[in-house]
């Protein structure tokens, strides 16, 4: 047998703690306290997600901008039909458009804020579904990414690093909170700290100048449980890359951040969510600048926030499958979400005492 994954990514000696019936309805207690959480603590109306966005509006996010990460595209025909009677097969195409699968709604959320006119002091939330291709799969991830996008009007003067960590702390304490509710009912032993604990990417970088990224976000969180890291995208002071690649059109690169925490039970990092508060328009312009990027301000929705027409606002992602391993307690994220793996890491993982939910029969 072939091993897809280095077999020590793999947890030693794993066995599941719940069963795989209880693991269906753990995983729908935890997303709906969550979901209720969401709409209680930060004031948040759930809304559909959308799976696709026209693709030159430059309105889906295209995290790092690599090739590798580019968005799923597909062509739409737009052929009208009439009621009951399908269209010729000859007749011309005139509406047909390029769409892309969406990645996140970090940009397409700050504009529903302004089109439902919501007031600061509140947002939405989002179940959503994407598509990674270009990813490189380990026990916590796959090709498809499913998250909470959540998004929430602020006002100018609240665009700053006390406001953000306020805004931190509120959503560990909807972790924690969940912690407790799944060891209530569910008898699995809490493991997280109380508290989450503030570093910033330069400081990360100074504590740890030898080891990777992963290699320091592992030590942090060895040693601190759960950390928020504060500052993603701008380079290190010593002209050294930047903690992690983003985007320029979402976050303010000087207002963002990761909640990451060591998992009990792979004992790795792991990152549960992506956050910040939004560029405005001098952000946005220095950070397409800095990108070589410039070409996008002409784009309707960096020029609209380079207009000031787009409300002020906080947004993330929170991973539902990885919050789900988190919680329940699972080896892979392959245990709580429906992945496509090779037959060989099926088969390598079962070795290894891990179901992962087959997407075909084996």
């Amino acid at each position: 047998m072939s091993k897809y994954m280095n077999a020590k990514l793999l947890p030693s000696g794993y066995r599941p703690q719940l069963s795989k019936q209880s693991v269906l309805i753990a995983s729908d207690a935890v997303k709906r306290f969550v979901e209720d959480r969401l709409k209680s603590d930060l004031n948040l109306l759930k809304h559909p997600a959308p799976f696709a966005f026209e693709a030159s509006s430059k309105i889906n996010d295209d995290l790092d901008g690599s090739d590798a990460h580019k968005a799923v595209r597909f062509h739409i025909s737009n052929i009208t039909r009439d009621r009951g009677v399908a269209p010729p097969t000859t007749e011309a195409e005139k509406y047909g458009l390029e769409a892309e699968v969406v990645q996140s709604l970090a940009n397409w959320k700050r504009v529903m804020l302004q089109w439902y006119g919501l007031e600061v002091g509140q947002g939405l939330f989002c179940e959503s579904t994407s598509i990674r291709k270009g990813y490189k799969g380990d026990v916590t991830h796959s090709n498809i990414a499913d998250q909470w996008d959540w998004e929430l009007r602020i006002e100018e003067s609240q665009r700053t690093i006390e406001f953000l960590r306020g805004i931190v702390n509120k959503i560990w304490r909807i972790i924690k909170d969940c912690e407790a509710m799944v060891a209530e009912r569910f008898g699995l032993e809490p493991t997280l700290p109380d508290k989450i604990h503030f570093v910033t990417s330069e400081e990360l970088h100074a504590t740890w100048p030898d080891a990777d990224i992963h290699g320091r976000e592992d030590a942090a969180v060895n040693k601190w449980g759960a950390i928020f890291i504060l500052g993603m995208g701008w380079p290190m002071k010593d002209g050294s890359a930047p903690e992690e690649i983003r985007s320029p059109s979402y976050d303010d690169w000087l207002l963002n951040g990761d909640i990451i925490v060591r998992h009990p039970v792979t004992g790795y990092r792991h990152e549960l969510t992506s956050m910040g508060i939004r560029v405005d328009a001098d952000a946005l312009k220095k950070q397409l600048a800095h990108r070589g990027m410039n070409d996008l301000a002409t784009k309707p929705y960096q020029a609209a926030v380079i207009r000031g027409d787009l409300p002020f606002c906080i947004g993330g992602g929170i991973g539902i499958s990885r919050l789900l391993m988190l919680m329940l307690k699972t080896g892979h994220i392959g245990e709580v979400q429906v992945g496509v793996w090779h037959k060989d890491h099926h088969a390598q993982a079962k070795a290894a005492g891990i179901d992962l939910i087959p997407d075909r029969i084996l």
